[in-house]
Protein backbone atom coordinates (compact mmCIF):
# COMPACT_ATOMS: atom_id res chain seq x y z
CA UNK A 1 0.00 0.00 0.00
CA UNK A 2 3.01 2.10 0.74
CA UNK A 3 4.41 1.87 -2.71
CA UNK A 4 1.41 2.68 -4.00
CA UNK A 5 0.68 5.57 -2.10
CA UNK A 6 4.37 7.00 -3.12
CA UNK A 7 3.71 6.25 -6.93
CA UNK A 8 0.72 8.17 -6.73
CA UNK A 9 3.15 10.78 -5.27
CA UNK A 10 5.20 10.83 -8.05
CA UNK A 11 2.20 11.20 -10.67
CA UNK A 12 1.10 14.46 -9.19
CA UNK A 13 4.38 15.82 -8.81
CA UNK A 14 5.01 15.13 -12.73
CA UNK A 15 1.73 17.45 -13.57
CA UNK A 16 1.91 20.80 -14.33
CA UNK A 17 1.76 23.57 -11.43
CA UNK A 18 -1.20 24.91 -13.60
CA UNK A 19 -2.72 24.96 -17.47
CA UNK A 20 -4.40 27.05 -19.36
CA UNK A 21 -7.90 27.26 -18.38
CA UNK A 22 -10.28 27.82 -20.56
CA UNK A 23 -13.38 29.48 -20.91
CA UNK A 24 -16.00 31.40 -23.21
CA UNK A 25 -18.43 34.28 -22.13
CA UNK A 26 -21.89 34.98 -23.28
CA UNK A 27 -20.22 37.82 -25.55
CA UNK A 28 -17.83 35.13 -27.64
CA UNK A 29 -14.36 35.97 -25.11
CA UNK A 30 -12.03 33.58 -24.72
CA UNK A 31 -10.69 33.47 -21.19
CA UNK A 32 -7.55 31.62 -20.46
CA UNK A 33 -6.50 31.77 -17.25
CA UNK A 34 -2.71 29.84 -15.64
CA UNK A 35 -1.56 30.28 -12.19
CA UNK A 36 0.94 28.95 -9.38
CA UNK A 37 4.02 29.42 -7.69
CA UNK A 38 2.81 33.28 -6.54
CA UNK A 39 2.14 34.40 -10.24
CA UNK A 40 -1.59 34.29 -12.13
CA UNK A 41 -2.38 35.44 -15.79
CA UNK A 42 -5.72 35.84 -17.39
CA UNK A 43 -5.77 36.36 -21.00
CA UNK A 44 -9.10 37.82 -22.53
CA UNK A 45 -8.86 37.59 -26.46
CA UNK A 46 -11.69 38.80 -28.53
CA UNK A 47 -11.82 37.00 -31.77
CA UNK A 48 -15.57 37.91 -32.80
CA UNK A 49 -15.15 41.77 -31.89
CA UNK A 50 -17.14 41.64 -28.88
CA UNK A 51 -15.18 45.06 -28.60
CA UNK A 52 -14.84 47.89 -31.15
CA UNK A 53 -12.31 47.62 -31.66
CA UNK A 54 -11.40 44.12 -31.25
CA UNK A 55 -9.16 44.21 -27.80
CA UNK A 56 -7.40 41.55 -26.14
CA UNK A 57 -5.69 41.78 -22.82
CA UNK A 58 -3.46 39.84 -20.92
CA UNK A 59 -3.29 40.83 -16.86
CA UNK A 60 -1.09 39.38 -14.42
CA UNK A 61 -0.41 39.38 -10.85
CA UNK A 62 2.46 38.10 -8.63
CA UNK A 63 1.66 37.56 -5.07
CA UNK A 64 -1.38 39.12 -5.45
CA UNK A 65 -0.57 42.27 -6.65
CA UNK A 66 -1.33 43.33 -10.08
CA UNK A 67 2.28 44.21 -12.17
CA UNK A 68 2.81 47.65 -12.68
CA UNK A 69 6.12 48.47 -14.60
CA UNK A 70 8.64 46.63 -16.33
CA UNK A 71 9.10 43.22 -16.51
CA UNK A 72 10.86 40.51 -18.41
CA UNK A 73 9.07 37.26 -19.95
CA UNK A 74 11.02 34.07 -21.32
CA UNK A 75 10.37 30.81 -22.83
CA UNK A 76 13.25 27.74 -23.94
CA UNK A 77 13.11 30.02 -27.11
CA UNK A 78 11.63 33.38 -26.93
CA UNK A 79 12.14 36.41 -24.42
CA UNK A 80 10.33 39.66 -24.69
CA UNK A 81 10.61 42.82 -22.31
CA UNK A 82 7.47 45.51 -22.06
CA UNK A 83 5.64 47.44 -19.51
CA UNK A 84 2.24 46.36 -17.87
CA UNK A 85 0.08 49.37 -16.65
CA UNK A 86 -2.19 48.38 -13.74
CA UNK A 87 -1.44 44.70 -13.93
CA UNK A 88 -2.61 44.74 -18.12
CA UNK A 89 -1.26 44.70 -21.40
CA UNK A 90 -3.38 45.47 -23.89
CA UNK A 91 -3.00 44.05 -27.83
CA UNK A 92 -3.34 47.96 -29.22
CA UNK A 93 0.58 48.03 -27.92
CA UNK A 94 0.75 46.20 -31.58
CA UNK A 95 4.25 45.04 -31.36
CA UNK A 96 4.77 44.60 -27.36
CA UNK A 97 1.67 42.77 -27.94
CA UNK A 98 3.04 40.17 -30.19
CA UNK A 99 5.72 40.10 -28.21
CA UNK A 100 4.29 39.22 -25.52
CA UNK A 101 1.81 36.66 -27.21
CA UNK A 102 5.12 35.32 -29.09
CA UNK A 103 6.61 34.46 -25.51
CA UNK A 104 3.29 32.42 -24.02
CA UNK A 105 2.98 30.97 -27.89
CA UNK A 106 6.04 29.34 -27.87
CA UNK A 107 6.42 26.69 -24.91
CA UNK A 108 4.70 25.69 -21.42
CA UNK A 109 7.86 27.21 -19.15
CA UNK A 110 7.72 30.76 -18.75
CA UNK A 111 9.24 32.73 -16.59
CA UNK A 112 8.54 36.46 -15.42
CA UNK A 113 10.95 39.01 -14.26
CA UNK A 114 9.56 42.02 -12.20
CA UNK A 115 10.22 44.35 -9.26
CA UNK A 116 13.75 42.37 -8.92
CA UNK A 117 11.65 38.99 -8.44
CA UNK A 118 11.54 36.09 -10.56
CA UNK A 119 8.42 33.68 -11.48
CA UNK A 120 8.15 30.58 -12.83
CA UNK A 121 4.75 28.83 -14.27
CA UNK A 122 4.61 25.98 -16.13
CA UNK A 123 1.13 26.13 -18.19
CA UNK A 124 1.57 22.30 -19.31
CA UNK A 125 1.00 23.85 -22.65
CA UNK A 126 2.14 26.76 -25.02
CA UNK A 127 -0.68 29.51 -24.99
CA UNK A 128 -3.02 27.96 -27.72
CA UNK A 129 -4.22 31.08 -29.74
CA UNK A 130 -3.13 33.86 -31.24
CA UNK A 131 -5.39 36.46 -29.27
CA UNK A 132 -4.82 39.00 -32.13
CA UNK A 133 -1.42 39.05 -32.33
CA UNK A 134 -1.28 37.88 -35.66
CA UNK A 135 -3.53 41.06 -36.82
Amino acid sequence: MKHMALAAAFCVAAVPASAWEEETDFRGLQIYTASGNGISATAVCDPDGAFIPPTNHLSVTLDGEPLDGDYLIKSSTETHQGKMVSGSAVSRDGEDWKGLVGVLSSGSQIELTANGKTFRLDTGSAFPVACGADA
